[in-house]
């Protein structure tokens, strides 16, 4: 049950937004190798960011995922999110930064109840 969330400070205005939340979860879902109807994406755009000391276009992610976030994984996950995120924005990979959380299946809900739970 992976998700992304993705801040940007580019304009709403210049994003086809139901295509750049398709686009996220495809990327996220072959990143780590999860059903595409287990993945949620968010989208926050507008968003007031500085980073390196510039306003310019730059993004954060963040991927949170129950297993698949190691040194194995990760890698391929920052270069297939990063890739989909400049694909989608426009915003050039030296300004993307990315948290990676792993999230253990007792600490995550769904369906009323924790994922740990689900799986019984």
């Amino acid at each position: 049950m992976p998700s992304v969330h993705v801040f940007s400070n580019v304009s709403k205005a210049s994003v086809v937004t139901a295509s750049a939340l398709r686009a996220l979860s495809k990327s996220l879902s072959v990143a780590l190798d999860s059903p595409e109807p287990s993945v949620l994406v968010q989208l926050s755009l507008d968003q007031p960011m500085l980073f390196a000391g510039s306003d310019a276009p730059c993004a954060f992610i963040h991927i949170r995922s129950i297993g698949k976030i190691d040194a194995e994984h990760n890698p391929k996950t920052a270069q297939a999110l990063t890739a989909t995120v400049t694909d989608v924005l426009g915003v050039p990979a030296e300004r993307v930064f990315m948290n990676l959380s792993e999230v253990a299946a007792s600490n995550w809900g769904a369906k009323g109840t924790t994922v740990n739970n689900l799986k019984k």
